[in-house]
């Protein structure tokens, strides 16, 4: 990502430093977007390069999105506090993500309020925490007298022993237009003393058209070719240059924020309104705009996801509850795979509480998918039970065929068991364990012969142990469990 930042960044930021600093000469009359294009020799867009900035009555930057063809998008966002500018929090997204990336430059000093002096870039950046995965580097500016841009200086402190240095410098004609550029990206070794050139650029611009606000035609002559370019300009009105206005202030860009984070896309409107009125509730103790709350955006996406499926549950909303438990699924990165197991788990359970098979077997699929494959290596009780739970959920839905095939192998888990059992009791335990959980799903298929020769074995065993094993706690629940359902099943009246 950053050599590719390196090789598109210098025009980005030359051409917004010269837009900027001129609005104060155009009459009192700023600008209030500017819109430059990439073209072909004719004028025509080649969608190669797009910028649009967004600027404020006062002439300072809002917004800039700079999209790069089908190569990277960036949008920065300049926050401001009393009129002066303090950080500068950027996303980037390329083809080649899955999700977007965020930066921030800290500024620490400014010119005349607006202009970075000196800032700190953090790049990978999460905002309600804090805290940067990415590299740190410095970057420094200078000016001529007219506050134009004259150079900028990158520097990432990779290690002890590896910098690496991003030189920038910028050089205007008579008409105050910017006539060349010059980018210079090295890779430094203190132990060695030694200096690498990885790219060295230099590009010259020449103005083609031009009117009373600044030029609207450029050309662009770099090394391998000639690039042509398109400026328009929108004006804000004369009543509105001097109205007030508020800033941007880092909540306020949640909006785009939140979407990024909890895939806008891909989850339902509903659980999509639950999260922007929750996280832009100020009253809320976890928002993410209340300064002791500040997470991480994992921490905040798991926890409201669990909060709000509870919270669904507990208030007998069924539909709702099966409708955030499958868009947290959506967001499976922000969960540990155990979290995710227990959450299709406990939505295949409460939906065979509530008779909704076809959503249980929904929930219950990617695990059996995975367990199936497991089982032939490794015929664990966990892969046996959801081997046994599909083939209940399948079987409830008359779909005996289904059930009865997973069954075979269920059967040989319980073959394996019983060969285990004679060594010693706790395998012993655990046989009739697995035999009481499949009495259980051959009750779903309304099996009531097998289910009760399951349970009466169990009974049968329990029956001859010792006194002391009967005086414990665990003979007592396994006993009482088989007792009662095979007590239901021969009492009618019970069922």
């Amino acid at each position: 990502m950053k050599s590719l930042l390196v090789l598109l960044n210098v025009f980005f930021f030359a051409g917004i430093t010269y837009g900027q600093n001129n609005w104060k000469s155009y009459n009192n009359q700023p600008v209030k977007q500017m819109v430059n294009v990439q073209t072909d020799k004719k004028g025509e867009p080649n969608n190669n390069f797009k910028q649009v900035v967004d600027y404020y009555p006062n002439g300072y930057i809002k917004t800039v999105e700079t999209s790069y063809g089908n190569k990277l998008d960036v949008t920065k966002h300049y926050i401001y506090e009393n009129d002066e500018l303090i950080s500068i929090f950027e996303k980037q997204m390329s083809f080649t993500q899955e999700k977007p990336i965020y930066n921030i430059e800290l500024v620490e000093e400014t010119k005349n309020q607006y202009l970075p002096l000196k800032s700190e870039k953090l790049e990978i950046y999460d905002v309600t925490s804090e805290v940067a995965e990415g590299d740190k580097s410095t970057i420094t500016y200078t000016y001529d007298q007219n506050d134009r841009l004259k150079s900028s200086f990158q520097l990432y402190q990779l290690t002890d022993n590896l910098s690496k240095g991003l030189i920038k410098k910028v050089k205007y004609d008579n008409k105050s237009f910017i006539a060349k550029t010059f980018l210079k990206d090295y890779d430094y070794v203190k132990d060695e003393n030694d200096t690498t050139f990885n790219t060295i650029e230099n590009d010259k611009y020449k103005t083609l058209d031009r009117n009373k606000i600044g030029v609207t035609e450029y050309q662009v002559k770099t090394k391998e070719d000639k690039d042509y370019y398109h400026i328009s300009y929108s004006m804000y009105k004369e009543g509105n240059v001097n109205s007030d206005f508020e800033y941007l202030k880092i909540e306020d860009i949640y909006d785009f924020y939140l979407d990024d984070i909890i895939r806008k896309d891909n989850i339902s409107d509903y659980t999509y309104q639950v999260i922007k009125n929750r996280v832009l509730d100020t009253t809320y103790t976890k928002s993410l705009i209340t300064e002791d709350a500040l997470q991480s955006e994992d921490w905040y996406v798991n926890k409201f996801y669990k909060d709000y499926i509870t919270q669904e549950l507990e208030n007998n909303r069924l539909d709702n509850y099966i409708t955030s438990t499958q868009d947290a699924l959506v967001c499976a990165d922000f969960f540990e795979k155990d979290e995710l197991e227990e959450l299709r788990m406990s939505a295949y359970q409460n939906c065979v509480e509530h008779k909704n098979y076809l959503a249980a077997e929904e929930f219950i699929k990617p695990l059996y998918d995975e367990a199936k494959i497991a089982y032939r290596s490794n015929p664990s009780e966990k892969n046996g039970k959801i081997l046994g739970l599909t083939a209940k959920v399948f079987y409830l839905q008359n779909k005996n065929a289904d059930g009865d095939h997973i069954m075979q192998e269920c059967e040989s888990y319980k073959s394996s068991l019983r060969g285990q059992a004679s060594e010693s009791m706790k395998d012993k335990i655990e046989y009739y364990k697995f035999n009481y959980f499949l009495a259980q799903v051959y009750a779903a298929k309304n099996d009531m012969n097998t289910t009760k020769k399951l349970l009466e074995e169990n009974i049968s065993y329990y029956d001859s142990l010792e006194d002391t094993y009967k005086e414990s706690e665990t003979f007592s629940t396994d006993y009482a469990k088989n007792k009662k359902m095979l007590v239901t099943l021969n009492t009618p009246s019970l069922q």
